[in-house]
């Protein structure tokens, strides 16, 4: 059986195309507050793992997960029913364009498909969680920012080429980035992913830069410090 185990509560994943990684790890523990009692919806919530961390982390937050695969989907409902803090979570199967128009929330997250208009994976799971087109992309990062409210915020963790093709996007829309999360593989790498929140106001973004792993591949301080005390044992 395919379990992640964190610290707080365990992650199956037999159904789920794409397994707990970092990049889920990094955006439910970076995000650094939300408003108490915020409706916060994960889209694309694969195995839950994502919207787990954030309940964990924020205690009165009530978070829905919605993936329109039903083996993530399934995944995700056990998870959730098995946590501590089940009450607060909920599970859809389901994809955001068919979520109600009506339906609103404070805080939006997503691990979304990142790879667009790219060389399509070599099965057909790993290409529709991973790939898409920039037609797809975009329209889903439109239908985000509508279901958001006034002031509220969307939190997404990509590649940085394509980080900066929705900081661009977003601009248009008057939508702007107001926090950049900027991550290395180790201290000598590039930034291999950013973390960005976009909200309905003007501003300097801030802008902070973290490592992942020393050079020797053990876990760097900065990546023990936002999520080591997640896992289930010492990093």
């Amino acid at each position: 059986m395919a379990v992640f185990a964190f610290k707080d509560f365990v992650v199956h994943q037999d159904n789920s195309p794409l397994k707990v990684n970092t990049d889920a790890i990094l955006l439910g523990t970076s995000i650094p507050r939300i408003p108490e009692h915020a409706k916060v919806l994960d889209v694309g919530t694969g195995n839950g793992a994502i919207a787990l961390l954030l309940a964990l982390r924020f205690p009165t937050a009530s978070i829905t997960g919605i993936d329109p695969h039903l083996g993530a989907f399934s995944d995700a409902q056990l998870n959730f029913q098995q946590a501590a803090f089940f009450e607060r979570l909920r599970a859809l199967n389901c994809s955001l364009a068919e979520l109600p128009g009506t339906d609103h929330y404070d805080i939006i997250v997503s691990n979304p498909p990142y790879f667009i208009d790219s060389l399509v994976a070599e099965n057909l799971e790993g290409q529709q969680a991973k790939h898409v087109s920039a037609e797809a992309y975009f329209e889903l990062l439109e239908d985000m920012r509508s279901r958001l409210t006034e002031d509220s915020q969307l939190w997404l963790i990509l590649p940085p080429q394509v980080a900066s093709q929705t900081i661009a996007f977003f601009e248009t829309k008057g939508f702007d980035c107001s926090q950049k999360l900027r991550f290395h593989a180790h201290p000598s790498k590039p930034d291999k992913r950013w973390v960005v929140c976009f909200e309905n106001k003007k501003g300097v973004c801030e802008e902070q830069e973290f490592c992942i792993r020393n050079a020797d591949g053990t876990y760097h301080a900065d990546y023990r410090q936002l999520a080591g005390r997640y896992h289930d044992r010492l990093i």
